[in-house]
């Protein structure tokens, strides 16, 4: 190849040059698309509509990962119950669960010890150095714990922060998304203010 100038290229209202400047086609234009923001705009929503279907598809693969834990922590336990005396068969349970408080798809990997008259005590996770409810059980909300159970909760509990963990990350990337949303849109009522404060007294009426 020789040191020509490289060749530009189009996608969709941009032009791609040769030198690697961005700049907008406005020849392609689709109506009403008439300003650089107007476009982002439409270009963050595609792409907060893909990251939601994707995710959706990623946090379902998670669940089916969780559940699959779950059930085999519940089979070794129900097994090691049966084979211990009374005073050794352990009371700490495992649920997951959906929640509609982290939005579509999240779900929640709780901890709980049975007491007496199957009363339900579901344990905390309390908070990290950040502050923030941490994304694995500390050791010390588990109480007394049998040998056993011991065991198994320090092999299967770091399993579930990780899922959690990634979790919180998707979360959070939605959260900017609608942040960026709204600096948009914020942007975007702006200047309709502005162009209704310069028009002539006779169009605001």
């Amino acid at each position: 190849m020789g040191g020509g100038k490289k060749a530009g290229w189009k996608w969709g209202c941009v032009n791609i040059g040769g030198n690697g400047e961005v700049r907008l086609n406005d020849e392609t234009w689709p109506d009403g698309l008439d300003t650089r923001l107007t476009w982002a705009r439409h270009a963050l929503a595609d792409l907060q509509a893909e990251f939601q279907e994707r995710t959706l598809d990623i946090l379902l693969a998670l669940r089916e990962e969780a559940d699959d834990f779950a059930r085999t922590y519940t089979e070794t336990m129900l097994r090691e119950q049966r084979a211990r005396h009374p005073s050794e068969r352990g009371t700490i349970g495992l649920r997951t669960r959906s929640t509609a408080a982290g939005g579509p798809g999240i779900f929640q990997i709780e901890w709980y010890r049975v007491h007496a008259k199957r009363r339900t005590l579901y344990l905390k996770r309390g908070k990290g150095q950040d502050g923030r409810v941490s994304q694995q059980y500390p050791m010390s909300s588990f109480g007394r714990l049998t040998g056993w159970e011991k065991d198994l909760v320090q092999v299967y509990e770091p399993q579930f922060a990780r899922l959690r963990t990634i979790q919180s990350h998707i979360s959070h990337i939605r959260m900017r998304f609608r942040l960026i949303s709204e600096e948009f849109d914020r942007n975007r009522g702006a200047k309709e203010h502005d162009a209704s404060s310069d028009a002539p007294d006779e169009w605001t009426r």
